[in-house]
């Protein structure tokens, strides 16, 4: 079958001359409605990459500016105002294309993504392309036949996958699951109509993106879910909005958790801004390093801060992040017949303390990840500042 942009996958001798076994770029959008080459527009795209082992990558996703009203927010649950500082389709066309580069694209019920998908680049000036696309919906109907339907949210529940209604990012995830359990079942070959699509304009970098965090789970904690949500890799962000960020999750951690409603704030401050999974990490360790550096300030480390300091690790999502430290040995020796003794404590043994550890949790700065200082010592920052007053 040819569609709009793909030939779509068959197993009939004559359905077509090439073969593949991956790689796939399984893809899935939001939109204003339904008319593709009408007035709706794309306002939300996710993408997954599947290697021919079956490895699947991390997703990437942001919201779209249609240029118009995003439709009706309670399907999808995304407003105007989410969208007012998304980039266009136009803008990230150039990287969606380099990441189909050599690849089978892959949707659920994928002719509507197809249709939304042309439109969208011939609009953005991308024309006439074939590319060979693969249905899941095609596929789950002839390898899963025994659910009552074969819709995804059907599919997922079947595959034990969670899926949030109307997300796409979840919806990429989903369907890579059920790609690679349908394709193992199916067991023969998929002949397509066309060759592979070769992106010809150079390497892109990844473009900025905005995402709204939706439909978290408390699962292993609140700020775990919140990082699933977001992707791995996302463009500059600016200094502000990770300031705000930290300013935010210095708030919520005052009594040493992170509720529901503090994890969605943190997560529509940061889908705003555009941050990565890796910039909320590296924000979340900087708080983490300055609880280390007010616990370590009289050099010794009670029990009871190291009981905060790991409830806030946990909270964070990093429950390990601190276990190499122990407590400073601070216990009052007894001679047998003077009772106790007071020493000096510079001279007691303080054990395994984070000054005796080299791992990934000792003594670990801020800024910069090293051993050996902490974040108002970083020789990096001392060295920015020293720039910077020039």
């Amino acid at each position: 079958m040819h569609g709009v942009l793909f030939t779509y996958a068959g197993d009939r001798a004559g359905h077509g001359p090439h073969q593949f076994d991956g790689p796939y770029v399984v893809i899935d959008f939001q939109t204003t409605g339904l008319a593709p080459r009408g007035a709706d527009r794309v306002i939300e795209v996710a993408l997954a990459r599947v290697e021919a082992d079956g490895t699947v990558g991390e997703p990437w996703s942001t919201l779209i500016n249609p240029g118009r009203g995003t439709g009706v927010p309670f399907i999808h649950k995304i407003t105007d105002a989410d969208v007012a500082e998304a980039p266009t389709f136009a803008q990230i066309a150039p990287y969606l294309l380099s990441q189909l580069d050599g690849a089978v694209v892959v949707a659920h019920n994928a002719p509507f993504d197809e249709e939304f998908l042309a439109a969208e680049l011939d609009r953005a000036g991308y024309r006439d392309m074939r590319m060979p696309g693969l249905c899941t919906l095609w596929l789950a109907e002839r390898t899963m036949g025994d659910l009552p339907n074969r819709k995804l949210p059907t599919l997922a529940r079947e595959l034990n996958i969670p899926l949030t209604t109307y997300v796409s990012r979840d919806h990429v995830v989903a369907t890579a699951a059920v790609l690679k359990h349908a394709l193992a079942m199916y067991g023969r070959p998929l002949l397509y109509g066309s060759d592979v699509f070769h992106w010809t304009g150079g390497p892109v970098l990844p473009p900025r993106v905005v995402n709204k965090v939706r439909g978290l789970r408390k699962g292993d904690g609140w700020m775990t879910s919140l990082m699933t949500k977001l992707p791995v890799v996302a463009g500059d962000v600016p200094d502000a909005a990770g300031e705000a960020y930290y300013e935010l999750l210095c708030a919520a951690m005052e009594d040493g958790q992170i509720t529901r409603d503090e994890a969605q704030a943190l997560g529509t401050l940061a889908g705003e801004a555009g941050m990565s999974r890796l910039d909320v990490e590296a924000l979340n360790q900087r708080f983490l390093e300055t609880m280390r550096e007010a616990a370590f300030a009289d050099d010794v480390l009670t029990a009871t801060e190291l009981r905060e300091l790991t409830r806030a690790a946990k909270a964070l999502g990093v429950p390990d992040y601190f276990d190499d430290l122990t407590p400073t040995n601070t216990k009052v020796p007894r001679h047998p017949t003077l009772g106790e003794v007071r020493v000096d404590p510079s001279e007691e043994d303080s054990g395994p303390t984070e000054a005796a550890s080299a791992s990934r949790g000792a003594r670990r700065c801020g800024n910069c990840g090293e051993v050996g200082h902490y974040r108002p010592t970083c020789p990096s920052l001392a060295t920015s500042e020293n720039l910077g007053s020039g």
